[in-house]
């Protein structure tokens, strides 16, 4: 009687380790943005630059770009943040693998944004060619085809979020 009270108190046990570990759920990732831009050709006005990075899994359209919209000059990065959800195992507070935020500069180009795709390593810089998604009424026949932006995005990690340097360069005619 006693080997089979044991086993059941063993396989109880066993159960609720196994569950306690392999538990997950949803976790709030909040990942923060400080940005500049470069434009060493200066085809921008002169003066502040507007700028705006947004979750552009939750819309894509001018108007969700400029919810955020702030400036940004030489000293004075623009800083914004968002939170996304991720699924975590219990007691998993690293930041989510993958980040996917838009880049908005409209006296850059006013029709689209560019999108930032990474997976960040902390404490490493990545130069991004961040593609161009147009709004609603870009069209590249009529617009003209945009190339992608050279952007430069190093990463800090911290307690379930990303706190990433986000530099766009400007090309050069």
């Amino acid at each position: 009687m006693h080997v089979v009270a044991r086993g059941c108190i063993a396989a109880v046990g066993l159960s609720a380790l196994a569950l306690t570990t392999a538990s997950c759920g949803t976790a709030l990732i909040t990942n923060e943005f400080s940005a500049t831009v470069v434009d060493p050709g200066k085809r921008l006005p002169a003066g502040p630059t507007q700028i705006s990075i947004f979750d552009s899994s939750m819309g894509q359209s001018d108007e969700w770009a400029r919810k955020s919209m702030g400036s940004t000059s030489p000293g004075y990065p623009y800083t914004t943040s968002f939170t996304t959800t991720g699924t975590k195992f219990v007691g998993d507070n690293s930041p989510s693998a993958q980040v996917t935020a838009g880049l908005a500069i409209p006296q850059f180009q006013a029709k689209g944004y560019f999108s930032i795709q990474l997976t960040p390593v902390d404490g490493q810089a990545v130069i991004l060619q961040a593609p161009f998604i147009g709004y609603y009424d870009y069209s590249a026949a009529t617009d003209g085809a945009v190339k992608p932006l050279p952007v430069t995005v190093t990463a800090k990690s911290g307690n379930l979020s990303w706190q990433l340097t986000v530099v766009a360069a400007i090309p050069a005619k």
